[in-house]
């Protein structure tokens, strides 16, 4: 019985990464076609010329430019989150982890005017289960709050504090100018609604920003600083 499995377990090993493969050819055909056109102006037979796939195929993965977007939106939004946590990761007090994460995610989401689009029409979509700050934030938020230096009422509360926050600046900044330091401006009102003192707030935003790297295979890394 355990060769049967285990030739069981293989097929469908190799079946998801068959479909995650065409997942991402669609969600990166999408990226290019986006970029270039707009998302207004962008139909599925933009998308599946680019990827160069059946209507078919397409409609197996997605049924509307909009469920494409959301795809998008989160695989974008799940680069930057890896980059970020790997430049914050080492620090041992909490809130300069949140604090600086923060900033970096809105500064290197605002630095890609057409990415904060994507995210913004996305909305709620853009942050789904699958988002890596569901699994990086309540790390870091469970930390503050056992050591009494956040004060919310739950680990739940502050993510949804840090998401709608994070969310609705990233949506600002889509449709209208902002301060050079808008990024800062936001996070300090997320520290603030955490329960972070003032003190402390200015002294982290004061803080200059470790720099961000993004692996030469990521998606927002080839879309390009003029997306």
């Amino acid at each position: 019985m355990k060769p049967a499995k285990k030739n069981v377990d293989h097929r469908t090993r190799v079946g998801n990464e068959r479909r995650r493969k065409m997942q991402l050819r669609l969600i990166e055909a999408a990226l290019s076609v986006f970029a270039e056109k707009g998302i207004e102006a962008t139909v599925i037979d933009d998308v599946i010329s680019a990827a160069g796939v059946a209507r078919g195929t397409f409609y197996n993965y997605f049924q509307t430019i909009d469920e494409l977007l959301a795809a998008l939106s989160l695989e974008l939004g799940n680069d930057v989150m890896r980059s970020v946590e790997r430049a914050v990761e080492h620090y041992a007090d909490p809130v300069l982890r949140l604090a600086s994460g923060i900033r970096m995610y809105l500064r290197t989401v605002l630095l890609y005017p057409s990415v904060s689009r994507f995210f913004w029409r996305a909305g709620l979509n853009a942050v789904g289960p699958s988002h890596l700050a569901f699994e990086y934030l309540p790390r870091h938020v469970e930390d503050g709050l056992d050591k009494g230096v956040l004060k919310v009422a739950d680990t739940l509360t502050a993510i949804d504090i840090i998401a709608g926050i994070a969310l609705s600046s990233i949506h600002a900044a889509s449709t209208r100018t902002v301060a050079a330091d808008y990024p800062e401006q936001m996070t300090g009102h997320i520290l603030l609604a955490l329960g972070v003192s003032r003190a402390t707030v200015s002294r982290l935003l004061a803080r200059e920003l470790p720099g961000i790297e993004l692996k030469p295979g990521s998606m927002l890394a080839r879309l390009g600083n003029t997306a």
